[in-house]
């Protein structure tokens, strides 16, 4: 009987044992922290947030949510009050611990009513970032990171048919044209051309529609002014030249090199493959027209998908959009990864934001391109981050032909993309349209033509 009611004790102990230990294991299960990450849209099949989701939740034992900052409007479009708005609020409510994918120019708000974490001496590989990026940051933050991109979305590049530099006897453009130089290099190809009576056109730039009076070129003026240092609205402020030297520059190129579509071949300008002809010096490209020239891996996909194949059989020099001056600062577009400052999870996010910012995760990022998209919807994106393993491993995608060392060879970063974007931008691109227009057909001089958009920015 004795011995019975040992082993009923014994057996009472080692259920309770048991229980407890399922007790306290199911407790700490549904105890992980739960971080909120602010998304521009959840369900993006771009952003491929679930693999990020299990990601982290794998590293650090945590649980992820998302929470969408791109609010649904369906009566009238979406405007980029309405996301800044929602994004603020909350970051203000104490909704979100992360924020990532919003372009910075969103964030401005935030950082000015103290929202944002400073990051400055929180990153432990700032050495190992983009300095065109950490620069832009600090711009943004008046000298502090609050936001910082761990990838670059866009840079602009010119690319140069060097068969035709050297039929032509002209020297290749340098890494960081100025602007003077980029217009006497197409002068250059033009006067050698016409001595040697050959066909080359110096520069492939579409400006104008088949049967339009009016150029399309507009926009670019904008949006191929990213590494100025102020926003295009502020053009018509004292002492604010360097919009003004933009202009004439630009104003410059379109009157004496670009073309309308009749005048291309075919009167079509297929952007991506034109320059694959062989006809043109030159041509300007985004991150995703310069990968499918370089890029061995996407050129081979491109031309089994499309029915225009991409064939150079020249070598390419791959220099950067011309800026002011000889300064290294790239046109770049930017994303962002910013913790919300009364968030009570800042340690588990400061972790976080330095694994996206490391070698492990940025190795990841290239291997698997097109699914760690997760800061942008660009597959070909960069990492903001770098090392030697990093860009040797960039570097197998280009079969030799590109050296991704050169985009990290950079000193300075613009501020315009930490700047609102004025609601009246479509109205400016119009007005740069006209002005460029009048340019074109000889109307009007290039000043002329200038103090035509500073005259509408001092109408608003």
């Amino acid at each position: 009987m004795k011995k019975s009611k040992r082993i009923y004790v014994i057996f009472v102990v080692i259920i309770t044992i048991i229980s407890l230990v399922v007790f306290f294991l199911f407790q700490n299960k549904n105890d992980k922290t739960t971080i909120v990450i602010g998304v521009p849209e959840i369900t993006s099949y771009l952003h491929n947030y679930q693999q990020l989701k299990a990601d982290l939740e794998k590293k650090f034992d945590i649980t992820v949510k998302f929470e969408e900052l791109y609010p649904n409007i369906k009566n009238r479009a979406l405007t980029e009050k309405d996301v800044i708005e929602t994004t603020y609020n909350k970051a203000n409510n104490g909704e979100i611990d992360i924020i990532i994918g919003i372009t910075p120019n969103k964030l401005s708000p935030l950082v000015e009513s103290n929202l944002l974490l400073n990051l400055t001496d929180k990153i432990n590989c700032i050495d190992n970032i983009h300095k065109g990026v950490i620069d832009s940051s600090k711009k943004g933050g008046d000298g502090n990171i609050y936001f910082i991109s761990p990838v670059i979305k866009n840079i602009y590049f010119v690319l140069q048919n060097e068969n035709i530099f050297n039929n032509l006897g002209v020297e290749p453009l340098s890494l960081y044209p100025s602007y003077d130089e980029f217009l006497n290099c197409l002068q250059k190809l033009k006067t050698s051309n016409t001595k040697k009576g050959l066909s080359y056109s110096p520069i492939a730039l579409a400006v104008k529609n088949f049967d339009s009076n009016e150029l399309f070129i507009g926009s670019q003026y904008r949006m191929y002014g990213y590494n100025l240092n102020s926003p295009y609205n502020k053009l018509n402020q004292k002492n604010n030249n360097e919009w003004f030297e933009f202009y004439k520059y630009f104003a410059t190129l379109v009157q004496d090199y670009g073309k309308g579509y009749e005048e291309y071949e075919n009167g079509i300008y297929p952007e991506d493959n034109i320059f694959s002809t062989g006809n043109y010096g030159c041509m300007f490209a985004n991150t995703y027209t310069m990968e499918l020239y370089m890029n061995k891996y996407l050129n081979e996909e491109h031309n089994k998908q499309s029915p225009i194949a991409i064939k150079p059989n020249f070598p390419i020099k791959v220099s950067f959009l011309p800026c002011i001056k000889n300064n290294a600062i790239q046109n770049i577009r930017q994303s962002s990864f910013a913790i919300v400052r009364n968030s009570k999870n800042t340690d588990i996010a400061l972790k976080i934001l330095n694994y996206v910012f490391s070698e492990e995760y940025t190795l990841k990022m290239i291997k698997g391109r097109g699914i760690y998209n997760h800061f942008c919807e660009y597959p070909f994106a960069y990492p903001a981050f770098y090392s030697e393993k990093t860009i040797s491993y960039l570097n197998k995608f280009y079969d030799g032909k590109f050296d991704t060392s050169v985009i990290y060879d950079v000193k300075g970063g613009s501020e315009i993309e930490t700047c609102m974007i004025p609601e009246n931008s479509t109205d400016f691109d119009k007005t740069v349209n006209q002005a460029l227009t009048s340019v074109y057909n000889h109307e009007k001089t290039i000043n002329e033509s200038f103090n035509d958009i500073v005259n509408f920015l001092n109408q608003q």
